[in-house]
């Protein structure tokens, strides 16, 4: 089997015990958490590959080396998952879940670039907005470009929308030279 395939089965497996836990983005977040740790890890990395430790001892270090930062779900997971290409398989794992995830959950992440800070409630209303827009629930990250003149723009999933002056302004400016 291939490892993408392998890895959609384990995330579809994953997302079915996460949904019957109710802990799906709880789940979501330590995958996250787990690749992250194997990235920066080398120790981390050797320790799940290792063919002397069992799956069961595992499992254990994870839960009591992650703590409640991973839950038990994926901890389990992980002293249950083996294989030559563990760190490839976990990090598909975690891409085929967070598609599944947000395809269950009607959700979406959406990364706002603004020129100021926005406080709470602007926040909340640009949230709101989205929302009712796209028809699914976000997660909305906003980060301050102090390149920008004015406007936004807005990455929601994988397309990007740009309402930003510089925008506008490039486009006069294409649209009188070919005039």
């Amino acid at each position: 089997m291939k490892l993408e395939s392998k890895a959609k089965n384990y995330a579809e497996a994953l997302l079915n015990v996460a949904t019957q836990s109710k802990a799906e983005k709880a789940v979501k977040d330590s995958l996250a958490l787990v690749n992250s740790a194997l990235k920066v890890s080398p120790e981390f990395r050797a320790f799940l590959l290792s063919k002397r430790i069992s799956e069961a001892q595992k499992a254990e270090a994870v839960k009591s080396a992650l703590g409640d930062q991973c839950h038990e779900i994926v901890s389990e997971f992980l002293g249950l998952v083996r294989g030559d290409n563990l760190v490839k398989l976990l990090a598909l794992i975690q891409t085929a879940y967070n598609a599944q995830f947000a395809e269950a959950m009607n959700f979406v992440n959406v990364t706002a670039h603004v020129t100021s800070e926005l406080s709470d409630e602007e926040a909340a209303v640009l949230k709101s907005s989205l929302e009712t827009a796209l028809g699914k629930t976000t997660e909305l990250n906003v980060n301050v470009d102090p390149n920008l003149i004015g406007g936004i723009k807005l990455r929601v999933g994988n397309k990007f929308l740009d309402a930003s002056i510089q925008n506008q302004l490039d486009n006069m400016r294409l649209s009188l030279l070919e005039a």
